[in-house]
């Protein structure tokens, strides 16, 4: 991975961060870059309003750093607990909380 990459890979995964109030629960289950497009595909693990796991998935353009949201999906609990043991977590910030100082 360049370190262009690796650059534009650390400023997604903080925008993703700012989505999400500090110690909720986020997996990063996949991310890929698309040097074509010059965007960051990332599909995370998290639970939703209601308390139920689900998928969600976001591209990151590294070029206007604007994050958007492809959609979400249910995952059984099963499925939570496998993607949990095989992926890596997302910090949540608080940035939540300070956006609304």
């Amino acid at each position: 991975m360049t370190d262009a990459n690796v650059t534009s890979r650390t400023a997604c995964h903080q925008r993703l961060a700012t989505l999400f109030h500090a110690g909720e629960l986020v997996w990063i289950e996949s991310e890929e870059y698309s040097e074509n497009d010059l965007f960051w595909r990332v599909t995370l693990l998290c639970r939703n309003a209601s308390g139920q796991w689900e998928r969600r998935r976001y591209r990151y353009d590294t070029l206007s750093a604007a994050l958007f949201f492809m959609g979400a999906t249910p995952v059984s609990d099963e499925e939570a607990a496998r993607i949990r043991r095989a992926a890596r977590q997302l910090r949540a910030t608080t940035a939540l909380e300070e956006r609304t100082v």
